[in-house]
């Protein structure tokens, strides 16, 4: 047997092998519910001192970080930089696609979706974009406190950066919550002090809430990788067209759907009215058996069956 035989068959016995699947999900912008907090290192104060800033303003303390409500007159606490929501969601996405499970769908085409609808339900926007999950959440927490201090000038310092997270995974399938949870990140920066005088502290507070949320974040992606489950049991409905002789599903690998999956191919029947009520019947036609599987389509033999304009194949999950 020639090299280029035996390569031929190794790499097509390894492709047999590869069957990664990936969950779509749509990441919402989350919700920042943070009160302003200190921009620069020079505005954060030991917790006494916070409270002695706090008692002066009308501003308020949690956990040692100096936090804001609003602008107050005289304050000496300015907004941090950026916006924790987008960092949020671009964190969450960044983690998702990085187990290699997760297939993060565009938020702009998300975004867009929910403008369509009247009733701007999001979870009905993902549903309708193709996505098996929807993960939202907020950020409730998000604050900087000093801590240590100098003897006769000389001594060690930190600055604590912490954030706290709260996420719902909702299957858009089904409509339920898959998961609940919240989640604290909390990131340290160290320097020393010398003679009144900071030396090598980090002066990006921003960058510090960052690496605090990625914490968080880190610690949920691991939760929802435990919650999603197998994907090739997921439900599955998609629309089919037969063309040549060979039935085209609109959905395929990146859906959970393998060679030798079943689906029963259900077509529209006619309109009943029960009361006030109108429902469309569904006819069942048969059962088609997936021959091929690429990542974003899949294809059947039609199996005798008699394809119309708007049928669809509900893919049969076996328990």
């Amino acid at each position: 047997m020639n090299s280029f035989l035996k390569i031929s068959i190794i790499f097509s016995i390894c492709s047999c092998c590869i069957t990664a699947q990936t969950f779509k999900v749509v990441v919402n912008r989350f919700d920042d519910r943070t009160d302003r907090i200190a921009k620069t290192e020079g505005e954060v104060k030991a917790s006494s001192q916070v409270g002695a800033i706090a008692g002066r303003t009308g501003e308020s303390s949690i956990g040692g970080a100096a936090v804001a409500s609003g602008q107050a007159s005289g304050s000496r606490l300015e907004s941090e930089k950026g916006d924790l929501g987008y960092q949020a969601a671009d964190i969450f996405t960044t983690q998702l696609v990085k187990t290699g499970k997760f297939k993060v769908l565009d938020a702009n085409l998300f975004e867009r979706k929910i403008s369509e609808l009247q009733n701007g339900d999001i979870v009905e926007a993902a549903k309708l974009i193709g996505a098996h999950y929807l993960l939202a959440g907020n950020i409730s927490e998000a604050g900087v406190a000093e801590k240590g201090g100098s003897i006769l000038g000389f001594g060690g310092k930190s600055v604590e950066g912490k954030v706290r997270v709260n996420i719902t995974l909702t299957n858009t399938t089904t409509g339920e919550i898959a998961l609940s949870e919240t989640a604290q990140g909390t990131e340290s920066q160290g320097g020393i002090t010398l003679f009144g005088s900071d030396v090598g502290a980090k002066k990006d507070l921003g960058l510090l809430l960052s690496a605090a949320l990625k914490v968080a974040a880190d610690s949920c992606v691991e939760k929802i990788e435990n919650v999603v489950g197998d994907l090739s049991k997921y439900p599955v409905e998609c629309e089919v067209a037969l063309n040549e002789g060979t039935v085209y599903l609109s959905k395929g690998k990146d859906d959970g759907i393998q060679i030798g999956d079943e689906f029963q191919v259900v077509g529209i029947g006619k309109k009943i009215k029960i009361g006030s009520k109108e429902i469309v019947e569904k006819i069942q036609k048969g059962i088609i058996k997936v021959n091929e599987a690429v990542q974003e389509y899949a294809t059947a033999l039609p199996n005798g069956i008699t394809f119309a304009e708007g049928d669809k194949a509900v893919k049969m999950v076996r328990k």
